[in-house]
């Protein structure tokens, strides 16, 4: 039988070359799925979104604390107050008021539930469904898109992240061409892809800069005809037409929708002058720009020491910027067709420990979705009393990716086969009906 381990390998084998290419080109950044395929409807029907912003919060963010507050239970609450919302008779926690006054465009979902508390492993199956093995890397959803649809653009990327880190799955086994182009800081875009002591405003600079990068290059090219020639394999044409379309991508026009620059200080400060403001603003950029799917992360949730302290910034960060991403979005006209989730990997304990924190805690947990097809204003499944664990159906990040891909239109029955030939589907489930998908658990109903 063929092994997968090497998979696991090419994962870093992948990073390495970029990074050779960051040291051969000047650049800092190297990525983006640049292919030129073109876009085809995988399922025969209109998609209810042409793109999808998701909102991971990496740590773990209180179901208690934002979305699904216990007032009954002030020994779990500690001094987290309630506000009342735009859904009559329901709750959010004080710390998210902006988006309590718009949650008639929420649909929030509290009975979601995850198999493990450690946040490797649940923020690696949140973003693709499957579990993080030794022997392969699973694509995310950006990635799927792309490999079911097609490209929707010549020259912008497919997928992008946002603070995500390196540790994110990206393309996963499918091949670099659909990679997301990673953004570390939203403040700096890709204008850090060019080497510090140019100034992209200059010509002579620029200039300067593209015949030293231009040599680079046609060294580069010599050193690796000779290697080219002799091996013909489609790991080596692939990271070929990977920086081909990276170069033709600095020069084009598109790299102006990374600069955030280009808005006005009334705007980046509505949204909030934290990552994930401008994260935010930076993905409702991409998506007018059109690129399909984009993942904004906002890091430091996982608050087991005084909680009570860290949780009303880092949600009141996030509160912000969510709710201006979906009031501009649909002032904009672009709220209809862009499907918005917010995510995390798992929730936090009801108990409140000694160092005044809370703890991890899969059993319960909330995430909320908003616009592209999305029937606003309603609570899916509910937690117990205590917020401990939920009542009735559960549902998990399969369910939630799974939902996100039948609102892009993609098809959940296709099949992709990993290049040790083994096979896979987007979400990890397949298509029953109209469903949205096939479990033992209710359907995710999330659709008007």
């Amino acid at each position: 039988m063929k092994s997968d381990l090497p998979l696991r390998d090419e994962f870093s084998r992948r990073c390495f070359v970029e990074s050779a290419a960051r040291a051969a080109l000047g650049v800092s950044i190297a990525g983006g799925p640049f292919s030129g395929q073109i876009r085809a409807q995988a399922t025969g029907k209109k998609p209810l979104a042409d793109h999808c912003i998701v909102l991971m919060m990496n740590g773990g963010m209180p179901h208690l604390d934002t979305f699904d507050p216990k007032p009954a239970k002030p020994e779990v609450m500690g001094n987290t107050g309630t506000i009342k919302t735009a859904i009559t008779g329901e709750l959010f926690a004080s710390n998210v008021p902006k988006l309590g006054a718009i949650a008639n465009k929420l649909a929030v979902i509290r009975n979601m539930y995850q198999r493990t508390a450690d946040h490797r492993q649940a923020v690696y199956t949140m973003r693709t469904s499957y579990a993080d093995i030794p022997t392969i890397v699973h694509p995310t959803m950006g990635p799927w898109a792309q490999k079911l649809l097609g490209r929707k653009n010549v020259s912008l990327p497919d997928s992008v992240t946002i603070g995500a880190g390196v540790s994110h799955p990206g393309a996963g086994f499918l091949p670099p061409e659909f990679s997301p182009m990673p953004v570390d800081d939203p403040n700096r875009g890709v204008m850090n892809m060019t080497p510090s002591g140019v100034n992209v405003k200059d010509p002579a600079s620029v200039a300067s800069y593209d015949a030293a990068l231009k040599r680079r290059l046609e060294l580069t090219e010599k050193l690796d005809a000779a290697f080219r020639e002799d091996v013909k394999h489609q790991k080596v044409a692939a990271y070929t037409q990977f920086y081909d379309e990276t170069l033709k991508f600095l020069r084009s026009e598109d790299l102006k929708l990374f600069d955030l620059t280009g808005e006005s200080d009334e705007v980046r400060d509505r949204y909030g002058r934290t990552p994930i403001g401008q994260g935010c603003l930076l993905a409702k950029r991409l998506v007018k720009g059109g690129v399909r799917f984009v993942e904004v992360s906002q890091s430091s949730w996982d608050t087991h020491v005084d909680h009570f302290d860290r949780v009303p910034v880092l949600a009141g960060a996030m509160d912000v910027a969510l709710a201006n991403l979906l009031t501009d979005l649909e002032a904009e006209g672009l709220l209809d067709r862009t499907l918005v989730v917010l995510a995390t990997e798992f929730g936090r304990t009801p108990l409140i420990n000694g160092n005044d924190g809370r703890d991890h805690h899969s059993l319960a947990f909330s995430c909320v979705m908003a616009g592209g097809g999305v029937r606003g204003g309603q609570i899916i499944g509910k937690s117990d009393a205590s917020g401990e664990r939920v009542e009735g159906a559960t549902h998990e990040p399969s369910h939630l990716n799974a939902t996100i891909a039948h609102a892009l239109g993609l098809d959940l029955n296709k099949v992709v086969f990993s290049a040790s030939g083994r096979p896979f589907t987007v979400a990890s489930h397949k298509m029953d009906g109209d469903k949205v998908i096939t479990a033992a658990d209710p359907i995710l109903q999330v659709f008007s």
